[in-house]
């Protein structure tokens, strides 16, 4: 599993900036055309799956984080009951424990539909609009490009009419070449 410098760069900051793949893709230098789609597609890659997949095991472990907690913490959330959070802050320098407060709240609206969206994509209940809107980017881009290959084809043969000493007939129609759109 051998990752290219921007796969790797791409996979890192994925994992650092909280999950957002097109700024992750930003981030580690993809093309801005198309950016969308080309990040999706890149954390689709299995080998960066396993990348990340390795990434995040040692940082579960040692949370005690596994799926179903994971779940059931998502669902406390997204039915508003009430969160137990703690905050500390360590001082490395001083080797000391400045603060260690634990707190409860409950979770406002906006987070407990958020938490709600979370699971019901995690179920395949919920699909991500975009995806259609990606996917037909991914098919026009295809098509411009089959259709670019085309016209270059095209222009080719009509400069090789053009110098072909041998030719015979030297008159090319200009009228059929496309106007740039």
């Amino acid at each position: 599993m051998k990752l290219s410098k921007r796969q790797k760069a791409f996979a890192d900051a994925y994992l650092t900036n909280g999950g957002n793949a097109t700024e992750a893709a930003r981030a580690a230098g993809y093309s801005p055309k198309n950016i969308g789609a080309n990040a999706g597609k890149t954390l689709k890659t299995p080998k960066i799956q396993e990348y990340i997949k390795k990434r995040l095991q040692p940082i579960e472990r040692k949370a005690d984080l596994d799926v179903e907690k994971a779940i059931i913490h998502l669902l406390d959330i997204g039915m508003g009951r009430e969160i137990t959070a703690r905050s500390s802050t360590y001082d490395n320098i001083k080797k000391a424990m400045l603060e260690d407060t634990t707190m409860k709240y409950s979770p406002g609206p906006k987070q407990q539909v958020e938490a709600l969206e979370l699971y019901l994509k995690y179920k395949g209940m919920l699909r991500n609009s975009s995806k259609e809107l990606e996917d037909q980017q991914v098919a026009k881009t295809k098509n411009d490009v089959r259709k670019s290959k085309a016209e270059a084809e095209i222009m080719e043969a009509k400069a090789k009419l053009l110098t072909d000493a041998d030719s015979q007939d030297r008159t090319v129609i200009v009228d059929d070449v496309p106007e740039d759109d």
